[in-house]
């Protein structure tokens, strides 16, 4: 089967500017930012106390994040017991896969039976995830009772405290692979299922390995997306592996892409899923996709920090987080796979996210392989959302070509880039987008969407 057979079919979101597809592109269109205080969250994620939000304080700006507001996660799930097993990356990407398959028009295939007109077999799942970390409460009363008889934490009870004091299923709650195992259970589907924990590229990794499950004839229809967070709570205890964002007035625009005046990442959250089809599954029941895969391609070379075993979140070009050659690659590759020139590209979905040294790179590669091509960075307005973030950059890439509309990024207009981004939203003149994902470590993907 040729790797250009292989259409998007449906798309659900969930994110802090929108959920559902119409909702979240309307929410780009009109520069809403996700963008605020960790103290407006509404979720059980920690809040900021009044002396963290000093703009004296070094870590003040990790308090600046782009929440999911007012999520409920029992309008999406059922069975509703199923949520006792569900954090919140796997509610999220679960309401992202009931929103998907109804835009693709298949909810009434699902449940899957031995009536359904697709075969259980025939179905798959296929899921970018991330680790995910319960709240510090949750252990709370195990490690209480390490204490001895002095008060002294003694590691050597945590065993037998954590088997009386936490809940038997809490694992379940927190395994990356669950997403696509609990929405392949709902759908009672029997076919391929996998979960790829790779950083920012996952979405694009899943997508990748599900278009080769419809392209091998092991299914004929297939969900895949990727879900992430960098504002849990245990998560924010570590961020070692980008800068801490500063401080910033309005803080909706405290998410800077392309400013070199930026001094790290905000953090955000967000699920995607994607219904994929083949030509022939279309043709049998009549419908019509969004877009047309044609080109999907993952490159890797290491980063100057990597190569040298630097770990470091100086903010600045030297710092070595990112790799120009990758994304170079990875472009240069997708349009040679889709057969397209740069001039056939009509929007360039960025991964840039206000790191510079990270998008240093990404405009190394963009100047020298798509140089005269507009510009959106959705980071901007979500904040950069771990694992999903590749996915996103795929779901505006589609929004973008359904709407033939490129959708503005959220900026300071008094401030200088590295690469113009579009202020204002702009028709789309091309039939085809790139759409851009990459890690600090040297991952890179580039994947072409076309209209069908």
């Amino acid at each position: 089967m040729s790797a250009r057979n292989v259409f998007i079919t449906g798309l659900g979101i969930v994110s802090s500017i929108g959920i559902g597809k119409e909702a979240f592109f309307e929410g780009l269109l009109e520069k809403r930012s996700g963008v605020t205080s960790l103290a407006d969250r509404t979720d059980e994620g920690a809040v900021p106390r009044k002396q963290d939000l000093d703009p004296k304080n070094p870590a003040a700006g990790l308090w600046i994040g782009a929440p999911i507001l007012d999520f409920d996660a029992k309008l999406y799930v059922t069975p509703r017991k199923a949520l006792k097993v569900m954090c919140r990356e796997i509610q999220t990407s679960f309401a992202a896969s009931q929103l998907s398959i109804k835009d693709a028009g298949v909810a009434d295939h699902f449940p899957l039976s031995d009536d359904s007109d697709l075969d259980r077999s025939d179905v798959g799942t296929v899921f970018g995830s991330e680790m995910f970390y319960g709240p510090p409460s949750e252990m709370q009363d195990a490690f209480l009772a390490c204490n001895d008889e002095q008060g002294e934490f003694d590691a050597s009870l945590f065993g037998g405290a954590a088997m009386k004091k936490v809940l038997p299923l809490w694992m379940l709650k927190y395994l990356p692979n669950m997403p696509a195992c609990h929405v392949g259970i709902s759908l009672g589907a029997h076919g391929p299922n996998n979960s790829l924990v790779l950083g920012d590229v996952s979405g694009p990794a899943a997508m990748m390995e599900a278009q080769s499950c419809l392209q091998r004839n092991i299914a004929k229809l297939m969900l895949t997306g990727s879900v992430g967070t960098r504002i849990n709570t245990t998560r924010m205890n570590y961020r070692g592996d980008l800068p801490i964002a500063e401080t910033f007035s309005p803080v909706e625009l405290a998410s800077r892409p392309y400013d070199p005046t930026s001094r790290g990442v905000v953090g955000g959250e967000a699920a995607v899923t994607f219904v994929l089809e083949t030509q022939s599954q279309l043709d049998a029941r009549d419908a019509k996709p969004l877009a047309r895969i044609s080109a999907l391609v993952s490159r890797f070379v290491a980063s100057p920090a990597m190569k040298n075993g630097i770990r470091s979140t100086a903010s600045s070009v030297e710092a070595g987080r990112g790799s120009a050659k990758a994304i170079e690659l990875a472009i240069q590759d997708a349009l040679a796979q889709a057969n397209l020139n740069a001039s056939d590209i009509g929007a360039v979905i960025s991964q840039a996210c206000g790191d510079v040294s990270i998008d240093a790179c990404e405009a190394q590669a963009i100047r020298s392989t798509l140089p005269d091509c507009p510009i959106t960075a959705p980071i901007a307005a979500l904040g950069h959302t771990g694992a999903a973030a590749g996915s996103v950059n795929i779901a505006v890439g589609l929004l973008t070509l359904g709407h033939k509309k490129i959708p503005p990024t959220i900026q300071s207009s008094d401030r200088k880039r590295t690469l113009p981004l579009l202020e204002n939203a702009r028709s789309l003149d091309q039939p085809h987008v790139m759409c851009l994902s990459h890690t600090s470590e040297g991952s890179a993907t580039a994947v072409i969407l076309s209209s069908s």
